[in-house]
């Protein structure tokens, strides 16, 4: 008897698949309509009503300028400069820059491998730093990266000697 009630349940039918979908349609339709319906009543709440939602935040900010009155600005703590167009604060005299003393920060001449190898041995960075850094930055390959370190460490060693 258990052997024709599972020779039965093998040939299913779309009726399971098609309830299911059925179900689906029905819960959106109804959900659709019960939306429309408060919507229609005024139930459903406005985040953008203005009369009912009071945040409580006071301006920082007051709409009047005091750019004009440096007078409270100044004190023991600095006074208000324009430099460049801007109102800046200066705890100090402003210095003249002496021209002669002013160095210029940008290398003239682009490094070499050799400068940098030679820094990063000074500095005692370890060898597969200084082969991956002059790899990166002089865009070269792993083993000139090489040769040009055991050509510098050999110019090293017989300037030494």
């Amino acid at each position: 008897m258990l052997t024709l009630a599972a020779a039965a349940e093998a040939t299913r039918g779309w009726g399971g698949p098609v309830a299911l979908l059925v179900v689906a349609v029905l819960y959106i339709a109804g959900a659709t309509i019960h939306y429309g319906w408060l919507e229609k009543r005024g139930a459903l709440p406005s985040p953008a009503d203005d009369g009912d939602i009071d945040s409580g935040v006071k301006p920082q900010v007051s709409e009047v300028s005091d750019t004009d009155d440096t007078g409270r600005d100044t004190g023991w703590w600095g006074r208000i400069v324009e430099r460049d167009g801007r109102r800046v604060r200066a705890a100090e005299p402003a210095q003249e820059r002496d021209e002669e003393l002013d160095l210029e920060l940008v290398d003239e001449e682009p490094a070499t491998p050799e400068d940098v190898i030679g820094r990063m041995l000074d500095r005692g960075h370890p060898y597969a730093e200084i082969v991956r850094q002059v790899m990166d930055e002089f865009e070269v390959s792993e083993a000139t990266a090489k040769r040009r370190i055991r050509d510098v460490r050999a110019e090293r060693i017989a300037a030494a000697s």
